[in-house]
């Protein structure tokens, strides 16, 4: 039942073919596991989904009860994050899904899905150059100075430039630098909540109604839409997979880090929005969203802090530029991964000569990034419909590509390791991951934006769905080019081998 191209790792035997067989390697052994946590924990965007959600999930569920739902969501992305831990472990690469189907489905699927990821982690960088914008903005009105789309784009660009000199150095610098901006925001966030519990908030100290399903006054359909939206929030299992070859003993590691920072995240999310839950009542919040507030915690903050409220909009830019270096690190590597097997330019999986990083790769991912600041930016109008814009064509390819990661963690087990299938991690887990996976994906894309204008709804679902097929007619013209079936992959060293 082994098919000897997908145990490369396992036996650690060099790979059978693809171009140069001892291929660029990255630098191995640069992140240890504290670093991996930080550059996860960095790519969640801990701060902003606080920010940027809580006036959609409560608005949505019509009560206080973000702590329920992302208790929820924390327990709907397990799966999932159990799907990618064993397939890191099985075969840890910087191709992460890319290697995985390839290997385990077929050539054809792999590569697709490589398309498909690389196009997941460059929205995901794109994303944070206009998050920052939306956030120096709003730094720029706390001190009484006139904003406009001019100011976004000096913002986003001062994002970009921020962050393409935090990635260039040493990964192990790099990941230290976003340690400490996320222990900054999340720090804030923590604190703030308990000074509200403290205070006892609108709701009183200590009450139980934020996890009381009873409190959503919109009912089962209405926690279902606030779900999905937290739910989207807590995309980023996938996130530390492309550096799996970076790591020190990346199969144990890589694993380890990837279910860590999905329970971190989720509990951090549950403990601390239970404090803003109770802060104010909902009623409130809808009026904050619909007077323009960037985020409903700002005004919050300053009823329970004061003057210290501007730590909002600073905590805003410092998880914006770590998200983005975080996002950075995975987008290179998905490109290098692709690039060293020669699907992409040749370039992409040049390797700097001192940190063997894939430093094209970086700036390829940095220079597109730019392009769709201002392209969205102008396009949306302002950079905060911008921001909502990519991440509803964000929904699309990162929940199509963890569909897949799980399907590869059903068929790998199935056909090639059949004596060691288990039936809850290899049977009962990718099933339902694929389940709640598609479930977020019908509801989060195609009927939120379904039933939006076409310039803010209908256009995303159109783009998607056209740049899936786009990549697979460039999977087809690969197929005409070169016999995938012959291609092994390369196969990095690990501790395993």
């Amino acid at each position: 039942m082994e098919d000897p191209q997908t145990l490369h790792a396992d036996r650690g035997a060099p790979p059978a073919g693809g171009g140069d067989t001892q291929g660029p390697r990255l630098q191995r052994g640069s992140l240890n596991l504290r670093r991996l946590a930080f550059v996860g924990l960095a790519y969640f965007a801990l701060a902003p989904v606080i920010y940027l959600n809580m006036g959609l999930i409560e608005s949505s569920a019509g009560g206080p009860v973000m702590p329920l739902v992302f208790l929820v969501i924390t327990i709907g992305i397990i799966p999932t994050a159990i799907s990618f831990a064993i397939m890191n472990n099985r075969r840890p690469s910087a191709g992460s899904g890319y290697t995985w189907l390839w290997e385990s489905m077929s050539p054809s699927i792999g590569l697709w899905l490589g398309w498909m990821l690389i196009t997941t982690y460059v929205i995901v960088t794109a994303l944070y150059p206009i998050a920052f914008a939306v956030f120096f903005n709003a730094l720029l009105q706390y001190f009484g100075l006139q904003t406009s789309i001019w100011t976004s784009l000096a913002g986003g660009l001062l994002a970009v430039a921020i962050g393409a000199y935090m990635t260039h150095s040493n990964i192990k610098l790099g990941a230290r630098l976003i340690g400490i901006l996320t222990i900054f925001e999340a720090g804030f966030i923590a604190v703030l909540a308990l000074i509200i519990v403290i205070k006892g908030g609108a709701l009183g100290h200590f009450s139980a109604t934020p996890f009381n399903p009873g409190a959503a006054t919109a009912g089962f359909q209405g926690l279902g839409l606030a779900a999905v939206f937290a739910f989207l929030a807590i995309a980023g299992v996938d996130s530390i997979a492309p550096v799996a070859e970076e790591s020190e003993t990346p199969r144990r590691l890589i694993p380890l880090a990837t279910i860590l920072i999905a329970v971190m995240a989720g509990l951090f999310w549950t403990l601390t929005s239970y404090g803003f839950a109770i802060a104010v009542p909902v009623k409130t919040v809808e009026d904050y969203v619909s007077a323009g507030q960037i985020t409903p915690v700002f005004p919050i903050a300053h009823q329970y802090i004061g003057a210290f409220d501007i730590l909002v909009p600073i905590t805003g830019l410092t998880a914006a530029i770590a998200s983005l270096g975080a996002s950075i690190y995975a987008s290179s590597r998905l490109l290098f991964a692709v690039a060293r097997e020669g699907f992409l330019p040749a370039r992409l999986a040049r390797l700097h000569p001192k940190l063997r990083t894939p430093l094209t790769a970086e700036l390829t991912t940095i220079a597109i990034s730019i392009v769709a600041l201002v392209l969205f930016t102008w396009w949306q109008g302002g950079p905060g419909n911008a921001y909502g814009y990519l991440g509803e064509i964000f929904v699309f390819f990162v929940l199509v590509s963890y569909i897949f990661v799980n399907i590869a963690n059903f068929v790998y087990h199935w056909r090639h390791k059949r004596a060691e299938f288990h039936w809850v991690l290899n049977g009962v887990v990718p099933v339902l991951g694929v389940l709640i996976d598609g479930y977020i994906l019908y509801q989060g894309f195609f009927v939120s934006s379904l039933a939006q204008p076409f310039k803010t709804g209908g256009s995303i679902v159109t783009f998607s769905v056209a740049w899936a097929v786009l990549g697979i007619l460039w999977v087809l013209w690969w197929r005409s080019r070169r016999d995938l079936s012959a291609i092994s992959l390369t196969n990095t060293e690990t501790d395993a081998a």
